[in-house]
């Protein structure tokens, strides 16, 4: 049988696995020197592993969610007007995405990092084909995390807007969660993506994972991991340059999926937009734009 470990808590998904040993001496050492809340699990192997998780004491509701527009400006003032008008439209559409689904249930796990943003599209190849420039936009908001929450089904958003910035009468095949063709196309490319931004952030730890012999990492929604078919051995910098060029290429053809899916092969080979095409999309294109109907 498989040796699975949880990456969060199974009681507590905000705390995430931050460090793991054969030892129950060092395992204590390091929760004592750790800063942060933590939860210690001990998996009964046949060598038992014992894993450290950290992270905050409470998860905030979308029921407490309050991005009024004082609120958001003080936050985006400092931002190049690029930066602005994504964190804008991404405020929005995660304000939808509560608005649809249930509020009980959309946590909020992090804090809102405006910053990212602008980060996210200094990363973007503007002006390369189509699919290229909407892969790297979805990629790069995805990978810089800004939002609390949602930031899969935004960035599948900002990928819509970016092909509909050069065509405006492109439609976006359906991509609801509760769409029959969610499983059988859209699911696979999110949970693979989660696959790779959680190695991504974690190549060191998984690493020691596998030294511990523990075959498989479980994030929550029942995502696994199996540690064998992933490069673990590698400077957490290189890592991270890795495996944002593999989540790039993947995202590329997540767009390129998209085109075809619509039956849009004309728009393969078309000329994506420059920055300023599709920030002027974003702040002209979608003002009579009723969100919700996205998710």
């Amino acid at each position: 049988m498989a040796r699975l470990v949880f990456y969060h808590h199974p009681q507590a998904e905000n705390f995430s696995l931050k460090y793991s040993s054969a030892s129950v001496t060092e395992i204590q050492s390091q929760r004592e020197q750790s800063d942060e809340s933590t939860k210690l699990i001990g998996y009964p192997f046949e060598t038992p592993v014992y894993v450290l998780y950290e992270g905050d004491s409470e998860i905030e509701s979308a029921q407490d969610i309050d991005f009024d527009q004082e609120w958001l400006s003080d936050r985006i003032r400092d931002l190049p007007r690029p930066g602005q008008v994504v964190a804008f439209r991404l405020v929005e559409l995660l304000e939808a995405a509560v608005d649809v689904r249930d509020e009980d249930e959309f946590r909020l796990y992090k804090e809102f990092e405006p910053q990212k943003i602008q980060q996210a599209l200094d990363h973007v190849s503007w002006g390369a084909p189509l699919p290229n420039v909407a892969g790297e936009v979805m990629s790069n908001l995805i990978l810089r995390h800004s939002l609390p929450n949602a930031n899969h089904r935004t960035g599948i958003a900002m990928l819509q807007f970016c092909i509909e910035s050069v065509n405006p009468d492109f439609a976006m095949p359906p991509t609801h969660v509760d769409d029959d063709t969610w499983r059988e196309w859209v699911d696979p490319y999110i949970v693979d993506s989660k696959r790779l931004i959680t190695v991504r952030r974690n190549n060191l730890r998984f690493k020691q994972l596998k030294n511990l012999e523990v075959d498989l990492v479980e994030r929550k929604d029942g995502i696994q991991i199996r540690l064998a078919e992933f490069e673990l051995d590698m400077h957490w910098r290189e890592a991270l340059s890795k495996y944002a060029k593999q989540h790039e290429s993947h995202c590329t053809d997540f767009a390129q999926a998209v085109l075809e899916r619509a039956e849009r092969d004309d728009l393969l080979d078309r000329q994506g937009p420059t920055k300023q095409e599709f920030i002027t999309y974003l702040e002209d294109g979608l003002v009579e734009r009723d969100f919700r109907e996205m998710f």
